[in-house]
């Protein structure tokens, strides 16, 4: 089976290389298995080529079994990993099974480039962060198998396809409207990221899930901005720790008004998160400090737009989707 990981992003860095130690790994996988990674920049995609993918792993042994608890002495560090790394779009014809890697505001032209190239029974993963998304994966169900992911797995890119593990999460991955069958390419997706030591299942209410990781993101993500830090330093900062809260509960409120109300506490959830990706740099903080955009409209702009159709007051997210964007 040929993967396909489009974005060379942290996380989809990350996917790619544990992909890629799990087909070199002895073991029953498909003899055909082959793992490369898109990107639309040609001479970014030319210098990954010659000089290989990077990754420190603190979570895994060599073998790709999860390791608690983690420490100096269980960093595994791989590389030069030579994945084939390609700017042409027509690397996608015949993937079985592409992931879709790329920022939230970039995924349209993601979709586009591949379109042409996509068969009916490629399983086309989409693993964005917000639920902006969800219309333009739907339309997609005319050229392949769409599919929505959500990922609490943390990555950081340390430099040009250097990636550090900065937490083992969870990966769910699901239909918009149907469920897996027995044989189901979503299966098999299942089984090889588990096997990349990605935990991984399938949700049954993928839309679901798309909210509560909505409303962690909103809670973390610009506050990280805003004070310069690790999530974990966010439950350290006596304001940032309220705001947080705050944050939280109006995005709960968009969400079960949405129908997707969170089953837990939201904020406790929150925390957690916090704790268990406590040294990660969110995504946001990375992309500020290299200067790029940031996802700020698809995470706290999304609940504000949704709070405006719901008629629903949420002062504290409006206040941090100005503060990020003053950083743009």
């Amino acid at each position: 089976m040929s993967i396909v990981i489009v974005g060379p992003g942290a996380l989809g860095c990350l996917l790619a290389s544990r992909l890629y130690l799990a087909v070199r790994r002895p073991g029953p996988t498909d003899d055909h298995d082959q793992v490369c990674l898109l990107d639309h920049n040609r001479q970014r995609a030319i210098a990954l080529n010659r000089r290989g993918l990077f990754m420190e792993d603190a979570q895994a042994s060599p073998s790709g079994r999860l390791m608690a608890p983690p420490g100096p002495e269980s960093t595994v560090s791989y590389g030069p990993l030579m994945i084939a790394v390609g700017a042409d779009p027509a690397v996608i014809t015949g993937a079985k099974l592409i992931l879709l890697c790329v920022k939230a505001f970039a995924l349209p032209r993601a979709l586009a480039e591949i379109s042409p190239f996509l068969v009916p029974s490629a399983l086309l993963i989409a693993l964005q962060n917000g639920i902006s998304h969800l219309e333009l994966m739907r339309q997609m169900s005319a050229r392949c198998r769409p599919a929505l992911g959500v990922s609490t797995e943390g990555a950081n890119l340390t430099a040009m396809g250097r990636v550090r593990y900065g937490g083992a999460g969870l990966t769910q991955i699901g239909y918009l409207s149907a469920s897996a069958i027995p044989d189901d390419p979503l299966i098999k997706a299942v089984s090889t990221l588990n096997r990349a030591g990605i935990r991984t299942e399938i949700s049954e209410d993928i839309q679901r899930a798309l909210w509560l990781k909505l409303i962690v993101n909103a809670g973390i993500n610009a506050l990280t901005v805003i004070h310069d830090c690790p999530n974990g330093e966010l439950l350290k900062i006596p304001a940032a720790r309220k705001t947080m809260a705050a944050v939280v509960r109006e995005a709960a409120a968009v969400a079960a008004a949405a129908g997707a109300a969170p089953n837990e506490n939201p904020v406790t959830s929150t925390e957690e998160i916090c704790r268990q990706t406590a040294a990660n740099l969110s995504s946001m903080l990375q992309d500020v400090r290299r200067g790029k955009p940031t996802e700020i409209m698809a995470i706290n702009g999304e609940v504000v737009r949704r709070a405006t159709q719901y008629g629903l007051a949420v002062p504290a997210n409006r206040e941090l989707v100005a503060k990020v964007q003053r950083y743009s």
